[in-house]
């Protein structure tokens, strides 16, 4: 949403202003939160447009609007594709990783996520699972 002009984006906020309406109206009690979903959509265009004007439009706070975007900037995220995880460590003991054949191979990449990989026996095709994990997603 960042690509957009400030024109797309007043017609992008305008109906966004749809959905928080109609979150008001089916909401069962006051005190209930905004869906994520729509926080992540006013985020997002509050990188394009004023956080005021986004704030004002859609009756939020613009110093709640302030911290949800320093807290967690709105992902760019496409339909149909799952969240990657960071880091993802999986414990096996492997007490005689010392002794003779055992291998260890760590990898990381740029963005942070680790590839460790341990074992005794002939390696794993490297290559593939090397491809896999550093190619990016």
């Amino acid at each position: 949403m960042a690509t957009e002009s400030p024109l797309q984006a007043e017609t992008a906020l305008a109906e966004l202003a749809e959905p928080f309406e109609d979150w008001r109206r089916s909401r069962t009690t006051g005190r209930e939160r905004i869906p994520p979903s729509l926080w992540d959509q006013a985020v997002a265009l509050s990188t394009v447009l004023p956080c005021s004007r986004v704030a004002r439009r859609l009756r939020v706070r613009s110093t709640d609007l302030r911290k949800r975007a320093l807290v967690e900037p709105a992902p760019v995220t496409t339909e149909g594709t799952a969240p990657t995880p960071a880091f993802v460590e999986v414990p096996v003991p492997w007490p005689g990783l010392a002794a003779s054949g055992a291998t260890l191979i760590e990898v990381e990449r740029p963005d942070g996520a680790r590839l460790r990989l341990h074992y005794r026996t002939a390696p794993p095709p490297l290559a593939t699972l090397l491809r896999a994990f550093l190619e990016p997603a």
